[in-house]
Protein backbone atom coordinates (compact mmCIF):
# COMPACT_ATOMS: atom_id res chain seq x y z
CA UNK A 1 0.00 0.00 0.00
CA UNK A 2 3.24 2.34 0.52
CA UNK A 3 2.82 2.81 -3.92
CA UNK A 4 -0.67 3.51 -3.51
CA UNK A 5 0.25 5.90 -1.32
CA UNK A 6 3.06 7.37 -3.23
CA UNK A 7 0.57 7.80 -6.28
CA UNK A 8 -1.77 9.85 -3.90
CA UNK A 9 0.51 12.22 -3.04
CA UNK A 10 1.35 12.94 -6.52
CA UNK A 11 -2.17 13.86 -7.77
CA UNK A 12 -2.77 15.67 -4.91
CA UNK A 13 0.56 17.78 -5.82
CA UNK A 14 -0.13 17.40 -9.57
CA UNK A 15 -4.10 18.90 -9.19
CA UNK A 16 -2.85 21.69 -6.53
CA UNK A 17 -5.61 19.87 -4.15
CA UNK A 18 -3.73 20.31 -1.02
CA UNK A 19 -5.76 23.34 0.52
CA UNK A 20 -9.11 21.17 -0.22
CA UNK A 21 -10.83 18.69 2.41
CA UNK A 22 -10.03 14.99 2.46
CA UNK A 23 -13.46 14.26 0.94
CA UNK A 24 -13.42 16.80 -1.39
CA UNK A 25 -9.80 15.42 -2.43
CA UNK A 26 -11.23 12.23 -2.96
CA UNK A 27 -14.32 13.00 -4.64
CA UNK A 28 -11.95 15.00 -6.79
CA UNK A 29 -9.61 12.18 -7.74
CA UNK A 30 -12.17 9.74 -8.35
CA UNK A 31 -14.85 11.78 -10.42
CA UNK A 32 -12.28 14.41 -12.45
CA UNK A 33 -8.63 12.34 -12.67
CA UNK A 34 -6.96 9.27 -14.37
CA UNK A 35 -6.39 8.71 -9.81
CA UNK A 36 -9.03 5.98 -10.59
CA UNK A 37 -7.07 3.72 -12.86
CA UNK A 38 -3.97 3.94 -10.72
CA UNK A 39 -5.63 2.98 -7.80
CA UNK A 40 -7.30 0.12 -8.79
CA UNK A 41 -4.20 -1.29 -10.40
CA UNK A 42 -2.61 -1.33 -7.19
CA UNK A 43 -5.58 -2.89 -5.53
CA UNK A 44 -5.63 -5.54 -8.39
CA UNK A 45 -1.95 -6.42 -7.47
CA UNK A 46 -2.54 -6.20 -3.99
CA UNK A 47 -0.77 -8.81 -1.64
CA UNK A 48 -4.24 -9.61 0.14
CA UNK A 49 -6.30 -11.92 -1.46
CA UNK A 50 -9.69 -10.83 -0.47
CA UNK A 51 -9.23 -7.11 -1.79
CA UNK A 52 -7.53 -8.64 -5.16
CA UNK A 53 -10.95 -10.51 -5.67
CA UNK A 54 -13.15 -7.34 -5.21
CA UNK A 55 -10.55 -5.36 -7.33
CA UNK A 56 -9.55 -7.38 -10.24
CA UNK A 57 -13.10 -7.68 -11.73
CA UNK A 58 -13.39 -3.56 -11.87
CA UNK A 59 -10.28 -2.86 -12.71
CA UNK A 60 -10.53 -5.34 -16.05
CA UNK A 61 -13.69 -2.90 -16.65
CA UNK A 62 -11.75 0.41 -15.93
CA UNK A 63 -9.01 -0.81 -18.57
CA UNK A 64 -11.61 -1.10 -21.45
CA UNK A 65 -13.19 1.96 -20.79
CA UNK A 66 -10.44 4.32 -19.91
CA UNK A 67 -8.00 3.07 -22.84
CA UNK A 68 -4.90 2.51 -20.29
CA UNK A 69 -3.65 -1.16 -20.65
CA UNK A 70 -1.65 -1.87 -17.69
CA UNK A 71 -1.36 -5.76 -16.58
CA UNK A 72 -1.72 -6.72 -13.67
CA UNK A 73 1.88 -8.25 -13.51
CA UNK A 74 3.37 -5.21 -14.34
CA UNK A 75 5.61 -4.26 -12.57
CA UNK A 76 5.39 -0.11 -11.58
CA UNK A 77 7.34 1.87 -8.41
CA UNK A 78 6.09 4.22 -6.32
CA UNK A 79 4.59 7.63 -7.69
CA UNK A 80 2.71 6.70 -11.00
CA UNK A 81 1.18 9.64 -12.54
CA UNK A 82 -0.86 9.97 -15.38
CA UNK A 83 -2.24 13.42 -16.12
CA UNK A 84 -4.71 11.91 -19.18
CA UNK A 85 -7.14 9.25 -20.03
CA UNK A 86 -6.41 6.96 -23.00
CA UNK A 87 -4.18 4.77 -25.16
CA UNK A 88 -1.69 3.71 -23.14
CA UNK A 89 -0.19 0.26 -23.48
CA UNK A 90 2.50 -1.16 -21.01
CA UNK A 91 4.53 -4.43 -21.66
CA UNK A 92 4.22 -6.57 -18.55
CA UNK A 93 7.67 -7.83 -18.72
CA UNK A 94 9.60 -4.47 -18.67
CA UNK A 95 10.57 -2.79 -15.71
CA UNK A 96 9.62 0.40 -14.68
CA UNK A 97 11.09 2.63 -11.89
CA UNK A 98 9.39 5.14 -9.23
CA UNK A 99 7.68 8.23 -10.24
CA UNK A 100 7.19 7.94 -13.39
CA UNK A 101 4.86 9.89 -15.36
CA UNK A 102 2.83 8.60 -18.63
CA UNK A 103 0.96 10.78 -21.10
CA UNK A 104 -1.55 9.41 -23.39
CA UNK A 105 -0.91 7.40 -26.51
CA UNK A 106 2.23 6.33 -25.08
CA UNK A 107 3.60 2.50 -25.79
CA UNK A 108 6.17 0.99 -24.91
CA UNK A 109 7.01 -3.07 -25.44
CA UNK A 110 9.28 -5.25 -26.82
CA UNK A 111 10.39 -4.88 -30.94
CA UNK A 112 8.45 -8.04 -31.81
CA UNK A 113 9.94 -9.81 -34.68
CA UNK A 114 10.48 -13.89 -35.15
CA UNK A 115 11.91 -13.73 -31.50
CA UNK A 116 8.40 -11.44 -29.86
CA UNK A 117 8.67 -10.62 -26.07
CA UNK A 118 12.48 -11.29 -26.27
CA UNK A 119 13.65 -7.86 -24.88
CA UNK A 120 11.66 -5.45 -23.58
CA UNK A 121 12.83 -1.65 -21.89
CA UNK A 122 14.01 -0.86 -18.68
CA UNK A 123 12.76 2.41 -17.69
CA UNK A 124 13.93 4.58 -14.52
CA UNK A 125 12.98 6.61 -11.96
CA UNK A 126 11.89 10.34 -12.74
CA UNK A 127 11.32 9.43 -16.44
CA UNK A 128 8.25 11.53 -18.32
CA UNK A 129 7.06 9.52 -21.10
CA UNK A 130 5.41 12.59 -23.09
CA UNK A 131 2.36 11.94 -25.74
CA UNK A 132 2.44 9.71 -28.26
CA UNK A 133 6.14 8.25 -27.36
CA UNK A 134 7.01 4.86 -28.06
CA UNK A 135 9.40 2.53 -26.37
CA UNK A 136 10.90 -0.26 -28.28
CA UNK A 137 13.00 -3.38 -27.39
CA UNK A 138 16.02 -3.98 -25.12
CA UNK A 139 16.79 -0.47 -24.52
CA UNK A 140 17.48 1.22 -21.10
CA UNK A 141 15.99 4.63 -20.31
CA UNK A 142 18.02 6.17 -17.31
CA UNK A 143 16.80 8.05 -14.11
CA UNK A 144 15.44 11.80 -14.63
CA UNK A 145 14.74 11.32 -18.46
CA UNK A 146 12.12 13.06 -20.88
CA UNK A 147 11.29 11.08 -23.64
CA UNK A 148 9.37 13.53 -25.84
CA UNK A 149 5.97 13.82 -27.41
CA UNK A 150 6.10 11.52 -30.52
CA UNK A 151 9.66 10.09 -29.94
CA UNK A 152 10.49 6.33 -31.18
CA UNK A 153 13.19 5.14 -28.48
CA UNK A 154 15.02 2.03 -29.81
CA UNK A 155 18.02 2.87 -28.35
CA UNK A 156 19.87 3.38 -24.89
CA UNK A 157 19.30 6.97 -23.26
CA UNK A 158 21.33 8.22 -20.64
CA UNK A 159 20.29 9.82 -17.11
CA UNK A 160 19.76 13.61 -17.66
CA UNK A 161 18.63 13.70 -20.88
CA UNK A 162 15.78 14.16 -23.28
CA UNK A 163 15.31 11.58 -25.83
CA UNK A 164 13.29 13.66 -29.69
CA UNK A 165 12.59 12.72 -32.36
CA UNK A 166 11.99 9.56 -34.92
CA UNK A 167 13.86 7.80 -34.71
CA UNK A 168 14.86 9.26 -31.27
CA UNK A 169 17.90 11.65 -30.85
CA UNK A 170 19.25 12.24 -27.66
CA UNK A 171 19.61 15.99 -26.09
CA UNK A 172 22.00 15.42 -23.26
CA UNK A 173 21.12 18.48 -20.45
CA UNK A 174 23.36 20.89 -19.17
CA UNK A 175 23.57 20.65 -15.30
CA UNK A 176 22.79 24.21 -14.24
CA UNK A 177 25.41 26.45 -13.37
CA UNK A 178 25.95 27.28 -9.41
CA UNK A 179 25.29 31.01 -8.78
CA UNK A 180 27.87 33.07 -8.45
CA UNK A 181 28.52 36.24 -6.63
CA UNK A 182 28.61 39.64 -8.44
CA UNK A 183 30.46 41.30 -5.12
CA UNK A 184 33.72 42.29 -5.67
CA UNK A 185 36.57 42.19 -2.95
CA UNK A 186 38.64 45.22 -2.99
Amino acid sequence: MEELKQDYSVYVFEHELEGYSLVKRWLWLLLRSTFIIVMFYRLATHKNPLIKLFSIPLYKVIRIVSGVQIPRATKIGKGLFLPHFGNIVLNKKAQYGDDLTIYHGVTVGAKGGASSDAGVPTIGNKVRLSAGAVVLGDVSIGNNVTVGAGAVVVKDVPEHAVAVGNPARILIREPKPLSQSTDSAD
